[in-house]
């Protein structure tokens, strides 16, 4: 076959994918629900009645969807799912780095250049990410569209909605406002204003969190107490009491947060009339008190289900009036997650019987590496840390006492194994080693690694060990299934319903909804498009 020839087949195939400019959504809903686990809507399935159930039942369903990189957090997750670029392009390699050369540690979104809006807000933006985004895209081609961004957390709102959006916003806990920086705008819309002005929290925060539903819908899958739990006023069970002083921040570790954040981007579809016209716009949520109750709760806590239950019903609502507004098949629904996390790890123990313990890194890890690197110095006579920050390696010290790179590696690896927890160590060398690309430990870390951010050395807890600082709660960050395992789904305009296997990955979001949309897809993005799931 001439070389014209398979140009001209291979520009015909990327068109049949993307449809005429009058058969797509009018508005697309992306949204991030914060530490989702794919296993949710398998465990809890038969609870869905509304949100969940629809994707479940009408939606494009990818079986398999999964991160395929870490560290597995809230930055590296939206910036992946806005952007469709892993962490070593993007930048955006954990929630804070420490500086290689200072030593400082950098927030992923901060930016000190960037003013308060109205007076609150600010000195965050996305000027810490490397490549465009979906946003970007969007408004680029799209003449005239919208793309707005919302949550509770600012790293969510930010790094989901690219460069250049019309503005993201987040949740000010002190005021209780939803807030922005000087970055996007130089003053709240008016409608923003408006919903702030609203008093939200006083209107909609009742006395006390309580179940939904019957306490037997929850018994069923365990106790509403378990070892682990964190503690709400002296109580790990319901009902949760708001503190009148303090919920302005307890709304985030309850399922109200999340509804409250609905409620803002209501607003804005409303006001700005998107999808409304005639051009489509974009519209970002970000959904973030599943990982607060589930970093506090787990997620096999009766909090976990009514948290995902009420989120059901709330989501269901969402999606029908927005397709009353802009009208039903003429709005495409998405839905993933940044991350999942590792279950109460004495859940695990106790339930499931499974290897699992808590390392309080403080107590364990911390004083265990000091001291390795006061052996170290000894058997150099260094002065100065060897380790430094748990992160990085004094190698210039160690070479003037006669011991290269690989030799210093070798003596800290043997050490740090020799601590209970640490299955693995991977220095710069092996992260980068394109041979390793093909495996989970350390290709994940290799696609989530971005050499100037980059530390010397990661450590790899042995699975199911939660390394922490708290003695409650659970969390996330490592390459294991546990954390990186995430729902994909897709839901009207362009898709086609179904439940599909084979790999899927977050970074594959954004230039399959850009496909969808007829929009180029930049060099930049390392995901492909899902064709699988399209119509």
């Amino acid at each position: 076959m001439k070389r014209s020839t398979i140009l001209l087949f291979l520009f015909l195939a990327g068109i049949s994918f993307s449809a005429s400019s009058a058969d797509r959504p009018r508005l697309v809903v992306y949204i991030s629900i914060d530490q989702m686990k794919a296993e949710y809507l398998e465990w809890y399935k038969a609870e869905f009645t509304r949100g969940f159930r629809r994707f479940l039942t009408d939606g494009a369903v990818l079986r398999n969807g999964d991160l395929n990189y870490a560290p597995s957090e809230t930055g590296p997750g939206h910036a992946a799912l806005g952007t469709g670029a892993y962490p070593c392009h993007s930048g955006i390699v954990s929630n804070e780095w420490s500086d290689p050369t200072t030593g400082a540690t950098d927030y992923c979104v901060e930016d000190s250049t960037a003013s308060k809006v109205d007076g609150e807000g600010g000195f965050v933006s996305p000027r810490n990410l490397r490549v465009s985004g979906l946003a970007d895209w969007w408004k680029k081609n799209i003449h005239g569209s919208k793309v707005i961004g919302a949550s509770l957390k600012d790293r969510a709102a930010i790094l989901m909605s690219g460069q250049h959006p019309d503005c993201a916003f987040w949740y000010e806990k002190t005021s209780g406002d939803m807030v922005t920086s000087g970055y996007y705008v130089n003053a709240l819309p008016a409608w923003a204003r408006a919903f702030n002005e609203s008093h939200w929290i006083d209107k909609n925060l009742p006395e006390a969190w309580t179940k939904l539903l019957p306490d037997s819908v929850y018994t069923k899958y365990g106790p509403d107490e378990f070892k682990g739990e964190a503690e709400t006023n002296g109580s790990t069970s319901f009902p949760h009491a708001f503190t009148p002083a303090k919920k302005r921040s307890q709304i985030s570790t309850s399922p109200y947060g999340d509804q409250m954040v609905l409620d803002f981007a209501r607003a804005a579809v409303h006001a700005e009339k998107l999808g409304q016209r005639g051009v489509s716009d974009l519209l970002i949520v970000s959904l973030s008190c599943t990982d607060y109750i589930g970093h506090a709760y787990g997620g096999n806590s009766h909090e976990m289900i009514d948290q995902l239950i009420r989120l059901d019903v709330a989501l269901g609502a969402f999606f029908d009036e927005a397709e009353q507004l802009v009208g039903k098949g003429s709005v495409l629904f998405v839905l993933s997650a940044d991350h999942a996390a590792l279950p109460l790890p004495e859940y695990l123990a106790t339930v499931q019987h499974l290897p699992a313990r808590r390392v309080l890194v403080k107590t364990e890890i911390y004083p265990a590496v000091d001291s390795l690197d006061a052996s170290l110095r000894r058997a150099l006579n260094v002065s100065k840390p060897l380790i430094k920050s748990y992160a990085f390696l004094d190698y210039a010290a160690a070479r003037n006492a006669g011991v290269d790179s690989l030799a210093l590696e070798q003596r800290v690896k043997t050490g740090l194994l020799a601590i209970d927890g640490i299955a693995d160590v991977f220095f710069r060398r092996d992260i980068l080693n394109p041979a390793n690309s093909g495996k989970r430990f350390p290709g994940y870390n290799q696609r989530g690694y971005f050499i100037p951010r980059g530390r010397d050395f990661l450590v790899v807890p042995r699975e199911y060990y939660l390394f922490t600082s708290s003695k409650t709660g659970t969390s996330h960050g490592t390459a294991y299934a546990y954390d990186t395992r995430v729902p994909i789904l897709f839901m009207g305009t362009g898709v086609t319903a179904g439940q599909f296997d084979g790999a899927a990955h977050t970074v594959d979001i954004a230039p399959t909804i850009a496909r969808i949309m007829g929009l180029p897809i930049p060099q930049t993005v390392d995901g492909v498009v899902l064709t699988r799931i399209m119509k």
